[in-house]
């Protein structure tokens, strides 16, 4: 303002001091023109000549603005109107999020109303009418922005989604396939062709839109168990990782087992896999299925086992041993180490002390391996084994599972001491869970790992772990009994 100010009256000085030097000049101006004749100063011709000019350019104006009314009063209108539209999109759209059904779909009516923009109101109402019900309206809504090619993806996955709501898995299928033509790298598109492909049991067609998923996210890196990302946005890519590698490792997986005789890999460890020998054949891409599986996730032992079951039926034990060794580092189980003892050959004693040379000094497993090492000693009666190893292991770091076989270790022998068995018992009935497969989920617990989770059907969910959600009294205890998984001497 003050600026405005010291401009205005520098204009005012300026022309002040220009009539001032006008009017000093000599001279006169005479005209005649018809007849008539006119005189007048210099310095007043030139003042009328500027005024004039300025009327002119006034009157100009004022024209053009007087033409222009109409079209500045509808430009106004349109202004506000699309202000007040634009509005209500937005209140719409807060309405959607909010879960409020019926100002969603006022708000949708609204914008209809006031904007020109079909793809924006369309989606709105198409979002308010399935927030309120009415997936008739919703298809429509979704049908229509399908015709137009900058808003044709998300009218097909809004349909695909319909469609899943509808239980109409095929239609739902169809419609994520044709928003995954039209963006090929998308991971919303590609995450529900993969998850209703691996319902249907395509394994090879769900693994390319696995393929695309990962696209949008790091290496896949399975954690160590019972490890937890931070609560980061690296943390929460990394959990998005290890889900992808988890998909993977089940494809993987699920392909391989459909090229190998149903009994072959069983959990079960009291065989399982073919005579040396036999007829079954198994081809080399089932082998590297099962190594993609394992190096997408290494814990995954059910792989190794299938995978240890193909090469001593080739009577190539060496890689058998080899695969073996490598999961029972990751994943110490009871099944892990009876395979390992058939593929080494070797009687109690010399399988105890292989074993012993996998468990490592520290980390996460090492406790759970010395008590899975500790089981096969006590099954194959190496008492004095099986309590030194159990004795290394901190009461604290001790699972239901250890203390049982410290109450079993303490029942046999030539001086049994049921006192010290009781006292196992007890604290086994205190202490935490052995590991289950727990649906990452809906925290459902399965005997045994399978592709769909029989309590929320989620696709590779299934993780081996310590129960979470339970208390140590609730969850069964003869589950996980690592004794009942090997054999008994005899």
């Amino acid at each position: 303002m003050f600026i405005r100010l010291v401009w205005l009256i520098l204009l005012v000085l300026v022309a002040g001091a220009l009539a001032s030097w006008l009017a000093s000049q000599p001279g006169m101006l005479q005209l005649e023109w018809l007849g008539y004749q006119l005189e007048m100063r210099t310095s007043l011709a030139v003042a009328l000549v500027v005024v004039l000019g300025l009327i002119v350019i006034f009157a100009d104006r004022l024209l053009r603005g007087l033409l222009d009314l109409p079209g500045l009063l509808g430009r106004n209108l349109a202004r506000r109107r699309a202000a007040q539209g634009h509005r209500a999109l937005a209140l719409g759209m807060i309405a959607v999020s909010a879960g409020e059904p019926a100002e969603a779909r006022r708000q949708a009516s609204r914008a209809q109303r006031l904007l020109s923009a079909p793809q924006l109101t369309d989606l709105l109402s198409a979002q308010a009418a399935n927030l309120s019900g009415d997936h008739r309206a919703a298809g429509r809504y979704f049908t229509s922005l399908t015709g137009n090619a900058d808003t044709a993806f998300l009218g097909h996955i809004g349909l695909a989604r319909l469609a899943l709501e509808d239980d109409r898995s095929d239609d739902a299928l169809a419609e994520a396939q044709k928003a995954l033509s039209l963006r090929p790298k998308s991971a919303l598109a590609a995450r529900q062709v993969m998850v209703l492909q691996a319902e249907r049991g395509n394994w090879d067609a769900a693994l390319p839109a696995l393929n695309v998923i990962a696209l949008n996210v790091p290496t896949p890196q399975m954690k160590a168990p019972n490890t937890k990302a931070p609560n980061t946005k690296a943390g929460a890519d990394d959990e998005d990782a290890q889900v992808i590698a988890r998909h993977r490792a089940a494809l993987n997986f699920l392909l391989a087992r459909e090229g190998v005789p149903e009994f072959m890999g069983a959990e079960s460890t009291g065989g399982g896999f073919m005579e040396t020998g036999s007829s079954g054949a198994v081809h080399s891409s089932t082998v590297n299925q099962l190594q993609t599986a394992l190096a997408a996730w290494p814990a995954f032992w059910p792989a190794a086992i299938l995978l240890a079951d193909i090469h001593l039926a080739a009577a190539a034990p060496r890689k058998a041993v080899k695969s073996l060794e490598a999961a029972f580092r990751v994943m110490p189980h009871a099944a892990i180490a009876t395979r390992l003892q058939t593929a080494w050959n070797s009687n109690e004693g010399k399988t105890v002390a292989r074993l012993l040379k996998l468990v490592a000094a520290s980390g996460d497993t090492a406790h759970e391996a010395r008590s899975v090492v500790a089981a096969v000693a006590l099954a194959h009666g190496l008492t004095g084994e099986a309590g030194r190893l159990i004795g290394e292991i901190p009461d604290a770091e001790r699972d239901a599972a250890t203390w049982r076989l410290a109450a079993q270790l303490a029942e046999s022998g030539d001086n049994p001491d049921p006192a010290a068995a009781n006292k196992a018992l007890r604290m086994a009935g205190e202490a935490p869970r052995p590991r289950r497969w727990q649906c990452t989920s809906c925290q459902q617990l399965h005997d045994r790992w399978q592709a769909h989770c029989a309590g929320c059907a989620g696709f590779a969910t299934l993780d081996w772990r310590r129960p979470d959600g339970l208390s140590p009294l609730v969850s069964n205890s003869n589950a996980d009994d690592r004794l009942a998984a090997l054999p008994r001497p005899d």
